[in-house]
């Protein structure tokens, strides 16, 4: 089934459990004789009031990934998020309704009864569109086609589980065999060896490969970082299987599918719908504050221009979301050309290239606000991975492989990275940055994104972090 197709069953499946729930708790509310009615209402004054609270409800599934299609979801686990999302959902409506005065009333039981009807009823539709998916897996429909990199014990073991169970949502196609790996059992094998790690790029695409598997010995252990930087460009999902369920600290999600047990490198990133949500509010957010500071944005760039010689705003080439270079805007924080001497440099704690109003700026994280216009001309989002210098990516890249991972998704004015970490001052802090980085890549959300934000408003008040 196309994950468009099982998206689109499941918020129709939602939306008739959620009006069918509300059509009972109608009936016993108002017409079965079990509340004292002093008003009667007939069914055409709930239509306002269903329109709502579907609309409530689809909010808080999506708000909570239950829109968010994985190639195989257990039924059980299924059960278990709709309860508890339900569960939540109902607690708000007993806190927007609640009466202060006389909190614990008769007439608050019809939200219990409305929660267990609303569990109910979405369940059986969520079990009956699940259960459909699993027999299109049984029948070969839908299944990732993947690629299994080491051909041994690991390599053969995760074959055998996928090719006898097509549930698992995977269909592998071939091995790709790591230089040496020569102690396998050869009639174990079932499907093709397709090459090397030379010819990785080219079987992807030829082969039309949905999810790469690394099985690696730990003689081969020191090639994951290489592997996965040969796989960036390449629209699959990366998933490692483990020894004893090792993770690569900083990135990783483990999942068991099947008995076999998985790390998630990199899952797809925001859904549609997150991502035109994230552009909208970044658009009104970024005009919101052009318009409402611009008193502020005057006072600051007067000061700028009477404390030290130079333009107030500073332009600087970084390098965007997929490597494309674009000019970022901030205010001038440090003297009129700090670098002509020295070249690219991190700035230092205390570094004396910053002015007096430089200094306040960054502790206020004041600086950025010019940045709203990259964020209009889309080069920008107001949550991301901080844009760098092309000069100190290639060096970083070279230390750390899986730095141009960043890339990505569009850079931020703020991110994880900046409110847990601060400023650059050197290549080790900008590794201790990436394992942030790459945490909020793995976890992006717009639950994720409002969470820094609310972080970035404290550091702006605090100072903590800014240098």
């Amino acid at each position: 089934m196309m994950r468009w197709i099982e998206r689109v069953l499941l918020i129709i499946s939602d939306l008739i459990a959620i009006n069918l729930s509300f059509v009972v708790i109608f009936i016993l509310r108002f017409q079965s004789g079990m509340y004292n009615n002093t008003i009667q209402l007939a069914w055409t004054d709930m239509r306002s009031p269903s329109i709502i609270l579907s609309l409530f409800w689809l909010l808080i599934f999506s708000w909570y990934g239950l829109y968010r299609i994985q190639r195989t979801l257990s039924r059980s686990d299924e059960l278990i998020n709709v309860i508890k999302y339900v569960s939540l959902g109902i607690f708000l409506l007993y806190l927007l309704t609640v009466d202060l005065d006389n909190p614990v009333t008769f007439g608050k039981s019809i939200l219990l009864f409305y929660g267990i009807s609303l569990i109910f009823s979405l369940s059986i539709g969520r079990m009956i569109i699940r259960s459909i998916h699993l027999k299109l897996l049984e029948k070969g429909r839908g299944l990732a086609r993947t690629l299994i990199i080491g051909l041994n014990r690991r390599g053969l073991e995760v074959q055998e589980n996928f090719i006898r169970k097509p549930r698992s949502g995977y269909i592998p196609v071939g091995f790709i065999q790591i230089e040496g790996e020569t102690d396998y059992n050869s009639d174990l094998v079932q499907i093709p060896i397709l090459g090397s790690l030379k010819d990785l790029s080219q079987i992807i695409e030829n082969m039309q490969i949905d999810e790469v598997i690394l099985a690696l010995e730990k003689d081969h252990h020191d090639r994951t970082v290489d592997i996965i930087r040969l796989l960036q460009g390449h629209k699959v999902g990366i998933k490692i299987n483990p020894d004893m369920y090792d993770a690569i600290s900083g990135l990783a999600r483990t999942q068991q599918l099947h008995g076999i047990p998985l790390i998630d490198i990199m899952p797809e990133y925001m859904p549609y719908w997150e991502q035109v949500f994230k552009r909208i509010f970044d658009i009104f957010v970024a005009l919101l504050v052009l318009i409402v500071a611009s008193p502020i944005l005057l006072i600051i760039a007067i000061a700028i221009k009477l404390d030290s010689k130079g333009p107030v705003l500073f332009v600087q080439e970084r390098v965007g979301r997929y490597g494309k270079l674009f000019k970022v805007i901030k205010f001038r924080t440090m003297v009129q050309d700090a670098e002509v001497e020295t070249g690219p440099v991190w700035a230092a704690e205390n570094d004396p290239r910053i002015t007096r109003v430089g200094r306040v700026l960054r502790h206020l994280r004041l600086d950025e606000i010019p940045q709203a216009i990259n964020i209009l001309r889309n080069e920008m989002s107001l949550v991301g991975p901080r844009p760098e210098r092309l000069y100190f990516v290639e060096q970083i890249s070279e230390l750390y492989p899986l730095y141009p991972r960043r890339h990505q998704v569009k850079p931020g004015i703020t991110g994880w990275a900046q409110v847990k970490q601060g400023y650059d001052t050197t290549l080790e802090a900008s590794r201790l940055k990436l394992k942030y980085d790459l945490f909020y890549l793995e976890n992006i959300s717009l639950r994720l994104d409002f969470k820094i934000i609310m972080y970035t408003i404290y550091v702006m008040f605090s100072g903590s972090g800014s240098r």
